[in-house]
């Protein structure tokens, strides 16, 4: 129903538009292509003939350079930035995370799709958005699974909540598609979904809640969210009454790609050198009984005074048997946590670790140090740590001047792309739906499998398919709103197949809910195969589509 309201608005402003039925179909152009306008790259060092004796790897080896320094600078300097607005602004958890963070994790496609309509004047930003949309519900999904300790239990709501906005999204974005031009208008009911996805998010836990009671009205017992249950309690006692905190955002528990070259040997590895993973595990804990001890508190009915005394005698328990190892949901555990940990959450919840800029000890290392060191060195001079106490007042200079560095890294990581696919004969939507939307989401794919194997699936779950929605709700809409406003007339897609691969986009997303559903809502190793199956298929397809081997129906 939401669906066909947004539809019947974006009809209503396509007939409100008078240009709209003056310009004919950009398909019907006989010039499209010949009148296409002339990106705003400057010259290349190297020849045609130069490129193509060999040259051209350098420019594949800068797009690999610019990959990490995207990650640097969002992981160490981005995200830390807007951890603080977060914290001065006072946002809730649940909305930060499908604000802030999402345009934290998102930045590079954003910036590439700015890139590509404002400066190469091609489909480069779109496919990167839609090869990034699926390398996330697909390849990262089957990383998790692949890779995942155990079997990992998902919660069906935030499936269900991420996948309707994102379904809704995906079929605004076709409809925007069908005549191959998008109109202010059209960019604007699609920003706008974005809006709504927020203003969802703040009401999510009431909206759950009451829907659970809808659907569960004739069994006995309290509904509860999934925030509720996911952490902090297990199944054997139940929903317990009182206020509840939601579980910590996963930006929280992002790990930076340069912490992971430089400072971790092995970020997966079990044994005492994999630092950021063990990070991970006593934080999830302590978060954990923190929050059974809130949604434990006493209050002024006698439900709550018995339950502190059933939390008290199990927290005696507990420290009597220091040995017994805390279960938490989705196969996760705590080891060798214990209650009396609690008086760390204060210092382990807010991982303010600044950049360390010292030299590492071993090769591999301080090889890797001096690789990275044209990219850190920079940002480290010109931005200030807001994870230090003086760099935490100059957060507004961190978030622009990272926004400034995130545009010249994007920049030009879209020049070399656009330099190596001309020598390779290569679409620039070829590439990002490729080569580039596989290079901004690896440190995402890092993050969500370190975060699966600490057993919390629904978060690596919910985390792909909510940056999507940042990517085609805004990474798309904003620089088409923009250029519309300003050029007063409406951005060519110049893609042939683009159209089909959004459509087959939307069939993987459905395959994915068909899937999990299939396999009974667990992430296994069967489940991760299927993923990577469907990943495969997709590209294989889209670049049938982009090539002529396939044709997509009109």
């Amino acid at each position: 129903m939401g669906g066909a309201l947004v539809l019947a608005l974006l009809a209503a402003a396509r007939a409100g538009d008078p240009n709209a039925t003056q310009l004919p179909n950009a398909t019907q152009l006989p010039n499209a292509t010949e009148d296409a306008k002339t990106p705003l790259f400057p010259p290349d060092v190297f020849s045609e003939e130069q490129r193509r004796s060999g040259a051209v790897l350098l420019h594949v080896l800068g797009m690999g350079y610019m990959f990490v320094a995207l990650a640097i600078v969002c992981d160490e300097f981005f995200v830390p930035a807007l951890d603080v607005i977060i914290e001065r602004l006072e946002i809730r958890d649940d909305v930060a995370g499908a604000t802030f963070m999402a345009a934290g994790g998102s930045a590079p496609e954003l910036f590439t799709s700015v890139i590509g309509v404002f400066v190469s004047f091609d489909d480069v930003g779109i496919g990167t958005i839609v090869g990034s949309a699926v390398f996330n519900i697909l390849f990262v999904i089957g990383a998790c699974a692949m890779f995942s300790r155990t079997t990992l239990s998902l919660t069906w709501w935030p499936l269900f909540r991420d996948c309707t906005f994102y379904s809704i999204s995906l079929l605004v974005l076709i409809y925007c598609f069908r005549d191959n031009r998008i109109y202010w208008q059209e960019a604007l009911v699609l920003f706008s979904l974005y809006g709504a996805y927020v203003m969802f998010m703040r009401w999510n836990q009431p909206v759950e809640r009451a829907f659970k009671k809808l659907i569960y009205k004739n069994k006995h017992g309290n509904a509860t969210t999934s925030s509720e249950t996911s952490v902090g309690t297990s199944a054997a006692t139940g929903p317990m009454p009182g206020p509840s905190k939601p579980p910590p955002p996963a930006a929280k528990f992002r790990h930076g790609l340069l912490q992971l070259m430089i400072h971790t040997i092995d970020p997966m590895h079990d044994g005492e050198l994999g630092k950021v993973d063990e990070k991970a595990t006593q934080l999830h804990a302590i978060a954990s009984l923190k929050v059974l001890l809130e949604a434990t508190r006493p209050t002024a009915g006698g439900a709550g005074a018995a339950a502190a005394k059933h939390t008290a005698a199990a927290a005696t328990q507990g420290q009597q048997a220091k040995e017994t190892p805390l279960d938490l949901p989705n196969g996760g555990l705590a080891g060798d946590v214990q209650l009396d940990a609690i008086e760390e959450i204060g210092d382990l919840e807010e991982d303010t670790t600044p950049l360390d800029m010292s030299w590492p000890s071993g090769f591999r290392k301080r090889l890797t140090y001096v690789l990275v060191a044209p990219i850190v060195f920079p940002l480290w001079i010109t931005l200030p740590d807001t994870r230090t106490p003086r760099g935490k007042g100059l957060f507004p200079v961190t978030f622009i001047g990272s926004i400034v560095w995130i545009a010249f890294f994007s920049y030009l990581m879209v020049w070399w792309a656009n330099v190596a696919g001309s020598t390779a004969q290569v679409p620039p939507e070829v590439m990002g739906l490729t080569l580039l939307a596989a290079g901004t989401s690896v440190p995402d794919l890092i993050t969500s499998v370190i975060v699966a194997r600490k057993g919390f699936g629904d978060m690596a779950v919910s985390s792909s398919v909510g940056s999507n929605i940042f990517d085609v709700t805004v990474g798309l809409p904003l620089p088409w709103l923009l250029y519309g406003l300003i050029n007063s007339e409406p951005v060519l897609v110049n893609s042939k197949g683009m159209v089909c691969s959004i459509v087959l986009l939307f069939a993987m997303l459905i395959f994915v809910i068909l899937s999990i559903a299939c396999f009974k809502w667990k992430m296994n190793k069967g489940l991760g195969f299927t993923m990577f199956l469907l990943y495969f298929v997709f590209v294989a397809v889209s670049l049938g589509l982009e090539y002529d081997y396939l044709h997509c129906p009109s």
